[in-house]
């Protein structure tokens, strides 16, 4: 957001970025566009907000078959390319394919299957990161697209990737996950951490987007398991059951 040089693409690629196929969405104002002397790098700047809005320009506009989603603040590891290219020969049908993400420190971003998989659980569907995702552009139809309700910027501020993943997988398209690290990511801010009634706002839409019938077995799931990890207090059940039930409201509304 809000760039106007292309110097931060500087640290983000093990080789200099001339080198790869890149289109920068920049979501910022008329008074700071970035410009691209790169005949490699193109370069569109979005007068619009929203994490899945940008997410949709890009997908819209990417002219590449194999399409890695990144954000500005990633560092890729040495030769994620040929790894991303191994593994989409292997899965040649594959609309999205997760792969791992690390920590500065080297240590693994989260947990991950040991395997590779191509039967994802709920689990597995529901913790895959944007900066995880390799989408082939090439199987999709044009519908394909987040849902810009959700993400940052968005009504719903968190939720897009997963949402995505269930549309794909309820249209049909293949899905796997991959054991290759092709990305460093930063820890999460703990400025980005919400409170309780935000948080469970989102997760009301969220999962009343993805579960629809089976609503009410994953809120108390998600209560229980924040119970269990201490991210959730019996004192603030009621307020996160409202804010949840609030959420699910509001999404109905904006249909």
């Amino acid at each position: 957001m809000n760039r106007s040089s292309l110097d931060f693409l500087i640290p983000m690629f093990p080789n200099h970025f001339s080198g790869y196929s890149i289109l920068v969405i920049n979501q910022t104002t008329r008074d700071a566009v970035a410009e691209s002397n790169y005949p490699n790098v193109r370069v569109i700047n979005s007068f619009e907000t929203g994490l899945s809005k940008s997410r949709n320009l890009a997908l819209s506009k990417a002219t590449g078959k194999i399409c890695i989603i990144t954000d500005d603040d990633v560092t890729f590891k040495p030769e994620f390319e040929e790894k991303v290219l191994k593994v989409f020969n292997a899965e040649r049908n594959a609309a999205l394919i997760a792969f791992r993400a690390e920590k500065p420190d080297g240590s693994l971003f989260k947990k991950y299957p040991s395997q590779r998989i191509t039967a994802l659980s709920d689990f597995n569907m529901l913790s895959i990161m944007s900066v995880e995702m390799v989408i082939n552009k090439a199987v999709l139809s044009d519908d394909v697209k987040f849902d810009e309700r959700f993400g940052l910027g968005a009504q719903f501020t968190m939720g897009e990737e997963a949402i995505f993943a269930y549309t794909l997988k309820d249209k049909g398209y293949a899905i796997a996950m991959e054991p290759e690290v092709i990305v460093q990511h930063p820890e999460v801010h703990s400025a980005l951490i919400q409170s309780v009634k935000k948080k469970y706002y989102v997760q009301g839409a969220f999962l009343s987007r993805i579960f629809k019938r089976a609503y009410f077995k994953w809120l108390f799931l998600k209560v229980f398991f924040d119970l269990k990890q201490g991210k959730l207090k019996f004192g603030e059940i009621y307020t996160a059951l409202k804010a949840a039930s609030k959420g699910r409201k509001d999404l109905i509304e904006t249909k």
